[in-house]
C-alpha cells in the first residue's frame, strides 16, 4: 500500500470538502439510533465525497469516476477507501442518497453557511442537451435563442453571498411562472423578499407568495395592458407601484446576484453538460454540483474569504 506524507492529504482540497462532509454528517446522526448490524463498507460521506470529486473533475459516468479514483491515490487516503466501489456499487448508494437524504444534506449546508436571507432571487437558466437526448425538450432562451435540452429554475439568496436555497428542474419549454411550487421549497427558509423578473409577475405567483407569507418582487409584465393602472389584479397592481418608487428600483437591483451565479456555476462547475444523456441524469449532475458548491462556500466562510472572483484572480 502506497503511504502518502500526512502533509501532502491536509493541504489537498478535498481534505477540507471531507471534513465538512463529515460535519454535516455529524449532524445528521446525531439523534439518529445506531443502526445495528454489520457496517457498511462504504460510508455515505465516502460515496458522498466521490460524487464531489466527480463534479470537481467533470468526470462524464461512473465507469470514468471508478478509474480516476483508483488513479488518484492521495484522495483515496484522505477518505479513508481501502478499495474502490465499482461503478454498481456507486449507482446503488447514490440513488439511495438521493432519495433518502440528499435534500436533507442539502439545507444542512446552508443552514451552516448562515446566509442573509433578507433578500433572494430566482431566474431561470437554460441547460443545453444532446440533439439526440429523446426526453429533452425545445425551447427558448433569452441568450441562446431556441435550443434543444432542460430549465434549471432557482432561488438564491442575493445579499452578501450567493447561496443557493431551492431549485427544480424541468424541460426547456417549461415556463419560469409554471414552476410556483418551488415557493413551498423557498418557505423552509423563510427568506423576507423575493426578487424575480417579469416572467414571475403573474397572479398565481403573487396569490401563492401570499398565503406563504412571502414578499415578491417582479419586473412588470405589461402583457396587453396600456399601463398598470390596466391591471386587474390587485397584488399585480401593488407590485408594480411599488418597482416603480426608489426603494423599489434599489430593491431590485439586487436581482443580477442570480446571473451572477449562473455564470459561476457554468464557468467553474460545469452545469451545463450537452454529454448527458435523459433527464434523471441531469438532475443528478445538477443537484451533485449545486452541494459541490455550498461546500465551497462553506470553506470560503471558514477561511474569510468574500471575493466572487473565480479562485485564479482573489
Amino acid at each position: 500500500m502506497m503511504i502518502i506524507p500526512k502533509d501532502l492529504t491536509s493541504e489537498n482540497i478535498f481534505s477540507k470538502i471531507f471534513d465538512t462532509i463529515n460535519k454535516i454528517f455529524g449532524i445528521i446522526k446525531k439523534d439518529k439510533p445506531k443502526a445495528k448490524g454489520r457496517p457498511r463498507k462504504y460510508t455515505d460521506e465516502q460515496i458522498v465525497a466521490c460524487m464531489i470529486y466527480q463534479v470537481k473533475y467533470s468526470i462524464f459516468s461512473l465507469r470514468e469516476l471508478e478509474w480516476r479514483i483508483k488513479q488518484d491515490a492521495t484522495f483515496k487516503a484522505i477518505i479513508g477507501l481501502k478499495d474502490v466501489p465499482d461503478y454498481t456499487t456507486l449507482s446503488i448508494r447514490i440513488n439511495s442518497i438521493e432519495k433518502h437524504i440528499f435534500y436533507g444534506i442539502f439545507n444542512i449546508t446552508v443552514a451552516l453557511i448562515d446566509p442573509s436571507l433578507r433578500l433572494c432571487a430566482i431566474d431561470s437558466t437554460a441547460l443545453r442537451s444532446s440533439n439526440y437526448d429523446s426526453e429533452a425538450q425545445y425551447g427558448v432562451g433569452s441568450r441562446l435563442g431556441t435550443y434543444k435540452g432542460y430549465k434549471l429554475h432557482l432561488a438564491a439568496s442575493a445579499d452578501d453571498i450567493y447561496i443557493p436555497i431551492a431549485f427544480a428542474v424541468t424541460t426547456a419549454e417549461v415556463y419560469d411562472n409554471q414552476v410556483s411550487d418551488i415557493l413551498y421549497d423557498i418557505k423552509t427558509f423563510n427568506p423576507f423578499l423575493i426578487l424575480a423578473d417579469a416572467a414571475y409577475d403573474d397572479t398565481e405567483w403573487f396569490k401563492k407568495a401570499k398565503s406563504l407569507e412571502i414578499n415578491l418582487l417582479t419586473d412588470i409584465n405589461m402583457r396587453r395592458a396600456n399601463s398598470i393602472e390596466s391591471f386587474r389584479d390587485q397584488e399585480r397592481y401593488k407590485n408594480a407601484l411599488f418597482l416603480e418608487s426608489p426603494i423599489g428600483q434599489r430593491l431590485y437591483r439586487n436581482r443580477i446576484s442570480i446571473e451572477q451565479l449562473f455564470s459561476t456555476l457554468k464557468g467553474l462547475y460545469n452545469l451545463e453538460n450537452p454529454r448527458l444523456y435523459g433527464k434523471q441524469r441531469y438532475i443528478r449532475h445538477i443537484q451533485w454540483v449545486l452541494f459541490a458548491y455550498l461546500l465551497d462556500e462553506y470553506t470560503k466562510k471558514q477561511e474569510g474569504i468574500k471575493s466572487r472572483k473565480y479562485p485564479w484572480n482573489q
